[in-house]
């Protein structure tokens, strides 16, 4: 696949910089209630011509503006020519600061049992009405507890979306399958501290279900899209992938020593361990979408 091989020889990272394009905030309606998200437009927009279109959820006990920073994904959008939404989960603190996702039955009851799907479904939508979005080029990608919502949208809207990028979160489908295959670039930190590689607990992890191991999510994804059973390896500095070949892909990149982050992230406060091995998730994650429209 030309965008795997492409990924395996990305090395190096993007400068963090400041997005130019336009930036606002769109409300949509899910049962009773307002729900919001940030959107970023390309700042030279074709009015002729369609765009793929990237949803990014942020993680647990976070927010779409903190991803936002964190992970530089309008800035890195906005140079691969895509439109970039980050929509906001339920609050769970008085102050509305930090919030989460309904990825799954451990997070119903925090989210309020919120309807993210629909969420999601009627943002795209809403998006859609106001400019040119290609309805084959609509990814999701997220981070810890978005990167479970990233799974959970995969299962229940294959239908509309093409790919995902699943970052140091993942959930099994609990007996459902999508109703098409679709890729999946899923990135983790060896040392991940808050969801370990190997599931259960870490030092840091929140909440009280035990996470699932990374390896059963790819195995699983890998049954759902037909791919090889027997992965391909690519070694590089820092950083290893695992490729299930086939014509939807499910590929495993594992950063060596990485905690709870983001992979080439701009979060100031943890250790640069993604940065020092040159890797970049987002935009390799671009890079993986621009491949792989719905067929």
């Amino acid at each position: 696949m030309k965008s795997l091989l492409a990924i395996s020889l990305l090395v190096g990272s993007l400068q963090a910089s400041s997005a130019s394009g336009q930036d606002t905030v769109v409300t949509v309606s899910v049962g009773n209630q307002q729900r919001t998200a940030y959107l970023h437009v390309p700042a030279k927009l074709d009015r002729g011509k369609k765009y793929p279109l990237l949803i990014g959820y942020h993680g647990g006990a976070g927010s779409a503006q903190q991803y936002v920073e964190q992970s530089q994904l309008f800035v890195k959008g906005e140079r691969a020519g895509f439109i970039v939404t980050c929509p906001e989960g339920t609050s769970i603190g008085p102050l509305g600061k930090h919030r989460v996702w309904n990825s799954g039955p451990e997070y119903a009851r925090s989210s309020r049992n919120a309807d993210d799907v629909a969420f999601t479904r009627q943002l795209i939508d809403k998006i859609s009405s106001m400019y040119a979005v290609d309805p084959k080029r609509i990814y999701a990608t997220g981070f810890s507890n978005g990167g479970q919502m990233a799974y959970r949208i995969a299962l229940e809207m294959s239908d509309r979306i093409a790919a995902i990028a699943p970052m140091s979160g993942g959930r099994l489908a609990e007996g459902s399958r999508p109703s098409r295959a679709v890729p999946v670039l899923h990135f983790h930190g060896t040392a991940d501290g808050a969801y370990p590689l190997k599931g259960g607990f870490g030092p840091i992890s929140i909440g009280v279900t035990p996470h699932v191991p990374i390896d059963d999510v790819i195995l699983e994804w890998t049954r759902f899209n037909g791919a090889r059973s027997e992965p391909r390896i690519i070694l590089n500095d820092g950083w290893t992938m695992w490729v299930h070949d086939g014509t939807a892909p499910v590929a495993l990149i594992l950063v060596n020593g990485m905690g709870h982050q983001i992979a080439g992230g701009n979060d100031d406060h943890l250790p640069q361990q993604a940065m020092a091995a040159k890797l970049d998730s987002v935009q390799m994650a671009l890079e993986f979408f621009q491949d792989h429209p719905i067929p």
